[in-house]
C-alpha cells in the first residue's frame, strides 16, 4: 500500500503544480465559460423566438394532415429542446371543429448528433389524459421512422369518443407503435403496432344522438395492427367478456387529412341474450342474423370522420 502512495505523489504533485502556475489562466476560462452559459441561457430563455416555432410548426401540421394545432405557453427546455403546455390539436369533422387531441405538457427536444448529419431527430414526451406518450422520430429529405408508446390513457378523459359518436368509454389505454416511409407518399408507409384496452366498458350511451345502447362490459381489448403500402389492417383483433365477444377484421386506407382516410372494416360480435335482447329493445330494426358461428356481422365503410354502418 504505501509503494503504491510512493507511485500516486509525484502524478499528484504535477497537478498541484499546474494548477498552481495556470491558476490565472484556468480561471479565465471558467469566467469565458461561465459567460458562454450566461448568455446561453438568456438567449434559450429570453430571446429564442419560441412563438414562431410554434407557427411554423402549427403550419407543417396543418399542411401535412389538415389538422390545427394550438399552444397555450411555449418556453425553453434545458439544455436543448421546447416544453409547451395546453396544447390542442383540432380537426374538421363534418361541420364541426373537435378536439382530436387534448395535452397537458409536452417536450420536445432534438437529437444534436443528427442534426450535424443533416437529418432530424426528435423525442417527444407528453402527459395526457392521465397517461403519458413517448415518441422517437427521424427522418432525412426523403424517409421518416417513428417509434411511438402510449401508457395508461384514462379513455373516459378522451372527449372526442363522446362527443364525436356518444360512446362514453372506460378503459386504460396502452398501446406501441413502430411506422416508416417516405415523408411525402403516405401510400408507401409501413409498421406494426398493438393496442390494448384493460378493463373496458360502455356505459349507457346514445350513439350518434339515436340510439340508447346498454351498458356493456368488454373486458380487454386486444388490437393487433399492421401498416402496409399506405393501409393499416387490422389481424386476430379480439375482445371477450361475459357480456359479449368480438372480432374486428379488414383495413383502413390512409389519407390526408386522418379524417378522409376510407373504413373498409367488419365487425362481428356474439353478445349475451341478455346483452342481445336491450341491443334489439333500443334499435328497433336491429334485424341481423348471426352467421354459422354465432357471430353478428356489422360492415364499416365510409371515412373516419363520417363512419356508415350498414
Amino acid at each position: 500500500m504505501n509503494r503504491f502512495l510512493k507511485k500516486l505523489r509525484a502524478p499528484v504533485a504535477s497537478v498541484r503544480d499546474f494548477f498552481a502556475e495556470q491558476k490565472w489562466a484556468l480561471a479565465r476560462a471558467a469566467a469565458y465559460a461561465g459567460i458562454v452559459v450566461i448568455f446561453y441561457i438568456v438567449f434559450l430563455w429570453f430571446l429564442f423566438p419560441y412563438h414562431e416555432l410554434v407557427t411554423k410548426l402549427s403550419a407543417d401540421i396543418k399542411t401535412r394532415t389538415g389538422m390545427d394545432l394550438t399552444v397555450q405557453d411555449a418556453h425553453g427546455a434545458f439544455p436543448l429542446g421546447l416544453n409547451l403546455s395546453g396544447v390542442v390539436l383540432t380537426d374538421r369533422i363534418g361541420t364541426q371543429e373537435v378536439p382530436i387531441l387534448e395535452v397537458r405538457t409536452v417536450r420536445i427536444a432534438p437529437g444534436i448528433l443528427s442534426l450535424l448529419r443533416g437529418w432530424v431527430s426528435l423525442n417527444v414526451s407528453a402527459q395526457l389524459y392521465n397517461g403519458r406518450i413517448r415518441i422517437d422520430a427521424e427522418s432525412n429529405r426523403k424517409n421518416f421512422a417513428l417509434a411511438g408508446v402510449i401508457k395508461d390513457i384514462d379513455i373516459g378523459r378522451y372527449s372526442l369518443i363522446k362527443s364525436s359518436y356518444g360512446l362514453n368509454m372506460q378503459g386504460i389505454l396502452t398501446a406501441k407503435l413502430d411506422m416508416q416511409g417516405p415523408l411525402n407518399d403516405v401510400t408507401k408507409d409501413s409498421g406494426k403496432g398493438l393496442i390494448t384496452m384493460k378493463q373496458a366498458h360502455l356505459n349507457s350511451s346514445r350513439i350518434f344522438g339515436i340510439f340508447e345502447l346498454p351498458a356493456i362490459n368488454f373486458g380487454d381489448i386486444n388490437l393487433p395492427l399492421f401498416i402496409k403500402d399506405g393501409r393499416l389492417s387490422f389481424q386476430n383483433a379480439t375482445q371477450t367478456s361475459t357480456d359479449i365477444s368480438s372480432k374486428l377484421e379488414g383495413s383502413i386506407l390512409l389519407l390526408n387529412p386522418i379524417s378522409n382516410s376510407i373504413l373498409n372494416l367488419r365487425l362481428r360480435f356474439n353478445p349475451s341474450s341478455t346483452v342481445e335482447q336491450q341491443i334489439k329493445k333500443a334499435i328497433p330494426f336491429f334485424n341481423l342474423n348471426r352467421d354459422t358461428l354465432g357471430y353478428f356481422n356489422v360492415p364499416i365503410t365510409g371515412s373516419v370522420g363520417m363512419p356508415n354502418f350498414q
